[in-house]
């Protein structure tokens, strides 16, 4: 009798496992563009979809692209540059995370087979970046803005061997929003970074804050095309920022005959215009906190 009971407990022991095991191993279906690395991790253009707070009460979480370079070293002397891109309205208002690749924007760069790595004029010496794309799933919207752009780069600096001197961030249209906002809207925040590069760029909320890329030492490259709307503005927020001859001169790429579009150039690694043989990201790398 004991036989027969051990052998119906060792069956549905083997069973259970064998069920478990099962369910465990279960991938998730992906599109064509995606390839599962694990049961956790997925990657779209090659770079790593990821999740992070946002600290925002309707939107608490912001799915993003991350980019971290070959051979990525968690424990490298210095850490590694970061480059925050915030996309315009095309770039978000979609769970698909793709959404970020549906233009020419540094995620769509990665995507095509660019490492994100550029040689500093100053120093000659190659850096990698790391490279943070987040998106926002809320219809219609212009993106993320300072409150969230904090948490979320704080989570950032406690989750990857970031440089924390060497914070940059860049957004397109509506993303130039965003970046102003990071300027503008939070001192704290707006000290965390060594450069800043608006593209297309919308207006900022407080332009009369404007100035705080002069007062805390922060590099500005604008780009815009002379034919796109947001131009004057291009030109206006450059001028404010070199009024008081700051340390570091702002400066202005204007696109001739460019329209709303200017992305298409400037996140091009082969663009040198206007800046002496040397692309954005090269351009970048010139500063630091």
């Amino acid at each position: 009798m004991k036989t027969i009971v051990y052998g119906i407990i060792t069956a549905l022991y083997v069973i259970c496992m064998y069920g478990c095991a099962k369910e465990n191993l279960t991938t998730p279906t992906v599109a064509a563009s995606e390839v599962s690395l694990s049961t956790t991790t997925k990657i779209v253009g090659r770079q790593q979809v990821i999740t992070l707070k946002t600290g925002d009460y309707y939107y608490p979480t912001s799915k993003a692209l991350l980019w971290l370079p070959r051979n990525y070293d968690a424990n490298l002397s210095g850490g590694y540059p970061l480059l925050i891109c915030l996309g315009g309205r095309g770039q978000n208002g979609s769970s698909d995370i793709s959404i970020l690749l549906n233009s020419e924007t540094v995620a769509r760069r990665i995507a095509d087979g660019w490492d994100a790595e550029a040689v500093n004029p100053v120093d000659g010496k190659k850096y990698k970046f790391i490279v943070f794309s987040p998106t926002k799933n809320e219809p219609k919207t212009w993106g993320w803005s300072a409150p969230a752009i904090k948490v979320m780069l704080n989570e950032l600096k406690n989750k990857y061997n970031i440089n924390n001197k060497r914070v940059y961030i860049t957004g397109l249209s509506c993303g130039g929003w965003g970046l102003w906002s990071c300027i503008t809207d939070d001192t704290s925040l707006c000290k965390q970074f060594a450069a800043i590069g608006p593209v297309s760029s919308a207006g900022a909320d407080h332009p009369d804050k404007i100035p705080n890329v002069d007062k805390y030492g922060i590099a500005c490259w604008n780009i815009c095309g002379t034919d796109d709307s947001f131009y004057g503005l291009a030109v206006n927020y450059t001028d404010t920022i070199n009024t008081n001859k700051p340390p570091i001169t702002a400066s202005l790429a204007s696109l001739e005959g460019v329209g709303h579009s200017a992305w298409y150039e400037a996140y091009d690694p082969t663009w040198t215009k206007n800046n002496k043989g040397i692309n954005f990201y090269q351009w970048l790398l010139k500063y630091h906190k």
